[in-house]
């Protein structure tokens, strides 16, 4: 009879620890080989295990991804970002939240998940906003280009970091 309850408890647990995780939010980063063959540095097989699933909460920014496992591997980086209407994260092509390589900020218009393939299919330096669709949730983007910025996110920072209605490149 202890057992069931104990059981039962630990399921209860469970279930509400994961569902203020959900309320909370997380940023998901893959870093899909699909159409990569080659490593960033020679010493890493090409033929290896590289796609690496990057798991971020919105309390902790990261000013250096060498720390992630893999993150020495080609591939380009596809993202999910569960959260709450408002939700704001901006990736960086470079370390320590360095501009001069690229940054994209994304900002939640609503509850739903928020699935993005292409981290480089927007205009540049301009405000654009998306709707909702049967893959997405709704979603705001700005987006300042580099050249292969969706191989290089190197450091996220969550929240508005810049003054005024858009960041400064």
């Amino acid at each position: 009879m202890n057992r069931k309850i104990l059981v039962f408890l630990l399921v209860l647990f469970s279930f509400f620890a994961n569902s203020a995780i959900a309320k909370e939010g997380q940023l998901y980063l893959f870093k899909d080989q699909t159409f990569d063959s080659s490593p960033i540095f020679q010493g890493v097989d090409p033929h290896g295990d590289c796609d690496q699933l990057f798991k971020v909460s919105p309390d902790k920014d990261v000013r250096d991804m060498r720390d992630f496992d893999y993150y020495f591997c080609e591939g380009m980086y596809t993202l999910r970002l569960d959260g709450p209407k408002g939700m704001t994260v901006t990736l960086f092509g470079n370390f320590f939240f360095n501009k001069e390589e690229g940054f994209l900020v994304l900002k939640k218009l609503d509850d739903q998940l928020l699935w993005l393939l292409d981290l480089e299919d927007f205009p540049s330096g301009k405000w654009v906003s998306f709707e909702a669709n049967k893959d997405s949730g709704a979603f705001a983007a700005y987006y300042y280009p580099a050249v292969n910025f969706r191989k290089k996110i190197s450091s996220l920072r969550w929240g508005q970091w810049w003054q005024g209605e858009t960041p400064t490149h």
